[in-house]
């Protein structure tokens, strides 16, 4: 009956906005990479008047699992949103976490983040196919970190240059830090061979000369480092990233979705926002939450059976 009969306007119409405060929860410790996210949203939307009564929070522990749940705590309420990551997924497929994204409501994809390997500059690694050249021989010669945990995106990326080249993922020599500075740290050290981590961490000592990306693994040569060739150019048809995603708790209307979304779309449009990628070496990207839910969908199972080859799904 909305305003055919009886002129009354439906309810999608009227929209929603924030009635009182907004929280940006973030699983990351002030300084980490989704809180820089939390962070750069929240100066976008301040400085241009497009929300101003918000803050971030910090919920640290789990892989993002205590920031999820705490936003969750609050179905149907649009007033707190959180930054989410791979682990989101990754997370409840191993169970280590009950909390999957169908609990919760996907919002939009913000931004993607490539993958990358990285050696000391005197390596003697110079390319993807020396890597595996390596493996063949011993695949516990080449000791690589994969930033703060087993399972991740990072770990994706090897393991798949693996399986392509006939090497069991599940014998390779990788290894864990407290994150990207501290795998950064033990490579500059000489602890380590490589590092597979997100081109942000290492893209400075790379354009310094201590350090040497042998490969991306996007679609396409990164803007920042078009010297670096991708794992793709190597002949090794790989693709791995990680991604950027806003969710809220579960229960949202559409109408608090819409609000989110345009509000997500404007920020990412920003000049503010592409500066921030470009030093992070990240792509820009904006989906919306169908686009993000059926997204999500596919990745669930290619996560999956990936984790299943790497024998971490319980």
């Amino acid at each position: 009956l909305c305003g055919i009969v009886f002129a009354v306007p439906c309810a999608a119409q009227t929209g929603w906005k924030p009635e009182h405060a907004v929280e940006i929860v973030v699983g990351s410790a002030a300084g980490g990479g989704n809180d820089k996210t939390g962070r750069t949203l929240l100066k976008i939307w301040q400085e241009n008047k497009m929300l101003e009564n918000a803050a971030v929070v910090n919920k640290v522990g789990g892989g993002g699992a205590l920031a999820y749940t705490y936003t969750n705590q609050t179905a149907g309420d649009g007033h707190r949103i959180a930054v989410a990551r791979t682990g989101l997924l990754t997370n409840h497929i191993q169970g280590l976490s009950p909390l999957n994204y169908t609990d919760m409501t996907p919002i939009a994809m913000v931004a993607a983040d490539p993958m990358s390997l990285t050696v000391r500059a005197a390596s003697p690694i110079k390319s993807v196919k020396d890597m595996v050249a390596r493996w063949k021989t011993d695949p516990q010669s080449v000791s690589i970190s994969l930033g703060s945990s087993r399972g991740s995106t990072t770990h994706f990326l090897v393991a798949q240059i693996a399986k392509l080249s006939g090497v069991d993922a599940r014998k390779l020599k990788v290894l864990t830090f407290g994150g990207g500075a501290d795998s950064t740290i033990n490579l500059l050290g000489g602890h380590i061979d490589m590092v597979a981590l997100g081109p942000g961490n290492v893209i400075s000592h790379h354009k310094a000369g201590t350090m040497r990306m042998i490969a991306v693994a996007s679609e396409k040569r990164l803007a920042s480092a078009p010297e670096v060739p991708t794992v793709k150019e190597q002949g090794f048809d790989v693709v791995q990233g990680g991604w950027t995603l806003i969710v809220g708790p579960k229960d949202l209307t559409p109408a608090q979705i819409a609000y989110w979304e345009n509000l997500l779309e404007r920020a990412v449009n920003h000049a503010e926002w592409k500066r921030s990628l470009q030093e992070d070496s990240a792509e820009w990207l904006f989906m919306k939450s169908q686009a993000t839910r059926e997204f999500l969908k596919k990745e669930y199972e290619t996560d999956r059976a990936l984790l299943v080859d790497l024998g971490m799904v319980k």
